[in-house]
C-alpha cells in the first residue's frame, strides 16, 4: 500500500493528530530518518522532534527499525520506513506556513508479516479520516510569490493570477484561522518556493 495525504496544519491541530497517535500507547516518534547511533532515539511527544521530517513507529509491529550506515554523512539511514508512517510536519516562519504530509508505503518483507502491514495502513486511515473529516480542501490557490519581481518570471502577465482551488491540499481548522488573521499569511512548500498558496476568496 502506498498512500499520501497533503495538508497545512498549525501547532494546535498536530497536537489533536499527536493526541489521536498517541491513544496506541505503544507509539513512539523519531526525529528524521538519519541518525547518530545504529538505534535511533523515541520519543513520545512531538515536542521534542526537531525536525519537519517525523517517523511514527510502533514496537509493536516491528521490533526493532533497520538502518544502513552512511560513511559520507556519518550518519545511520533508516531502511525499514516501510513498517512506519512519514510525517512530514507543517512549520511555521514568519508569515508562512509550509505544506506538509503523512504517506505510507508498505510492504511485504520477511521481517514485516502482513497483520504488522494491516497495523501501519490502519492507523494510517484512521489519520487520513481524521484529517478528511476535519479539515477544509480547495480552500487553497497557488500563485507566483508577490515577492518576486514579475521580470524573473516565466508569464509576468500572469504575476498574481492565482490557479484553481486546489483539492489536494487539506487545511487544518486552526491552520485557517491562522491565515485568515492575517493578509499577508501564505502556505508554501518549502520555504524557499517561488509559489506561494493563499485563501480561496470568500464569497461575498
Amino acid at each position: 500500500m502506498k498512500s499520501q495525504i497533503r495538508f497545512v496544519m498549525h501547532p494546535d491541530d498536530e497536537r489533536e493528530v499527536e493526541q489521536l497517535l498517541r491513544a496506541d500507547e505503544s507509539i513512539c516518534f523519531i526525529d528524521g530518518p538519519r541518525w547518530k547511533t545504529e538505534t535511533p532515539v523515541t520519543s513520545k511527544s512531538l515536542a521534542e522532534i526537531h525536525d519537519n521530517y517525523c517517523i511514527v513507529w510502533s514496537p509493536n509491529d516491528i521490533a526493532k527499525l533497520k538502518a544502513e550506515y552512511i560513511p559520507t554523512c556519518n550518519d545511520w539511514y533508516c531502511r525499514s520506513e516501510y513498517a512506519t508512517i512519514h510525517f512530514r510536519r507543517s512549520q511555521i516562519a514568519g508569515p508562512v506556513i509550509t505544506e506538509g504530509h503523512i504517506s505510507v508505503g508498505t510492504i511485504r518483507a520477511r521481517d514485516f508479516p502482513a497483520s504488522s502491514a494491516k497495523n501501519v495502513e490502519k492507523r494510517y486511515s484512521t489519520l487520513r479520516t481524521h484529517i478528511k473529516k476535519t479539515y477544509s480542501n480547495s480552500m487553497l490557490q497557488w500563485r507566483w510569490s508577490e515577492d518576486l519581481d514579475p521580470a524573473e518570471l516565466p508569464f509576468p502577465e500572469r504575476a498574481n493570477d492565482p490557479g484553481k482551488p486546489d483539492p489536494q491540499v487539506w487545511v487544518g481548522p486552526h491552520a485557517l484561522r491562522w491565515l485568515r488573521e492575517k493578509s499577508d499569511r501564505r502556505v508554501k512548500q518549502f520555504p524557499q518556493m517561488r509559489v506561494e498558496g493563499v485563501l480561496v476568496p470568500a464569497e461575498v
